[in-house]
């Protein structure tokens, strides 16, 4: 049962006149309401789960910008130097690079571009522009483009394999609250579930991620030449349409909890599903991204010098046990593959040659 909230008021009133709806409308608007939205309402989302941005003050971006530097290369050496961040959030992840790319010949001519839909009032401080969506963002030279669990926020409708067929779990507004309700799935869940979910058992339920063709359509007219790297949870599809996940991956994070009452509350928790990243690479090959690279968050930190951090860190004259502990177990969390260690971290390339871009693997179909 649901608590009444003023969004939740207003989605009841849509539902009233629409009857079903599908639950990527539902968490679109949960997550991203003009007044109440999780993203949108003032709240600071660290509040509620945390990520490799803030597990320490600027290591995460610091071996971003060596992987820049490596992405800067590999797209000739422009200058200036244009990253666009998609999902900027509060301009952390920004400023973190920008203080390290001083240190690096690229670093003068680094020109950062954020892309948020609901950014918090110090977004721009790091940021030389902003927009609200990469359609906004114009085209210019070469572009390496960065994001940090930026996908997995995308909203998804749900289905669930039935004996017939699939069908498509959608929301509906009942007297006790908000509750799941079945409709025969329209022609893109099943071409999707055909195409991925061969491995969903009876009665599996997948999460079917809405926007990801138009994402890669404007970030392949961003220039001729483009890197795309994504860093989020999820895995091939093999892998997350699986017997293992045959629950889904849907969930709802409050206070570091994580519930699977995705309808509670709508605009009062983060809503996340895993990345199909078998769809990110195809869609991805449609528009021009051929060559890509894939491999765990793990591997690709200590191929960019994570493992040097600590024994640097144990040299300065003002480490004590305390604040080399602390800086342990943020190194830790960021590798461990029960933790952030895990994430998975694509990188794609269009009209460029990925083979120098370190700690991750070329991908054979």
């Amino acid at each position: 049962m649901t608590s009444a909230n003023a969004l939740s008021q207003r989605l009841q009133a849509h539902a009233n006149r629409q009857g079903l709806l599908p639950f990527s409308v539902f968490m679109e608007h949960a997550l991203y309401d003009k007044c109440d939205g999780f993203y949108t309402s003032g709240d600071a989302p660290y509040a509620d789960y945390f990520t490799s941005v803030s597990v320490h003050p600027s290591l995460f971006g610091q071996l971003l910008a060596t992987h820049l530097g490596d992405v800067w290369r590999v797209l000739g050496q422009p200058d200036p130097f244009r990253v666009v961040e998609l999902g900027a959030a509060d301009g952390r992840l920004a400023d973190q690079i920008r203080q390290a790319a001083a240190n690096y010949s690229w670093g003068k001519g680094l020109a950062y571009v954020g892309v948020e839909r609901a950014p918090a009032a110090q977004t721009a401080d790091a940021l030389d522009s902003l927009y609200a969506s990469i359609v906004d963002v114009p085209a210019a030279t070469a572009t390496a483009i960065i994001s940090n669990e930026f996908f997995d926020a995308l909203p998804v409708r749900l289905a669930r394999r039935a004996t017939d067929g699939w069908v498509e779990e959608c929301v509906a507004v009942e007297s006790e609250g908000w509750v799941f309700a079945d409709q025969p799935a329209p022609e893109e869940i099943r071409a999707y579930a055909n195409r991925y979910a061969s491995g969903t058992p009876m009665g599996g339920r997948i999460e079917v991620r809405q926007g990801i063709e138009q994402i890669f359509r404007h970030a392949a007219r961003l220039a001729s030449h483009v890197v795309m790297t994504t860093i989020d949870y999820g895995a091939v599809s093999a892998l997350l349409h699986s017997e293992r996940l045959a629950a889904g991956t849907l969930l709802a994070y409050r206070r570091h909890r994580a519930s699977d009452d995705v309808l509670a509350n709508p605009g009062s928790a983060d809503l996340t599903a895993h990345v199909n990243f078998t769809q990110l690479i195809d869609v991805g090959r449609s528009q021009g991204f051929g060559c890509y690279r894939m491999g765990q968050q793990a591997d690709f930190l200590a191929a960019l010098g994570i493992g040097d951090h600590l024994v640097r860190f144990q040299e300065r004259p003002d480490v004590t046990l305390a604040t080399y502990r602390a800086e342990r177990e943020a190194v830790f969390q960021l590798v461990s593959p029960t933790d952030l260690g895990r994430f998975q971290v694509l990188t794609q390339g269009k009209g460029v040659d990925l083979s120098p871009i370190r700690g991750l693997d070329a991908l054979t179909d």
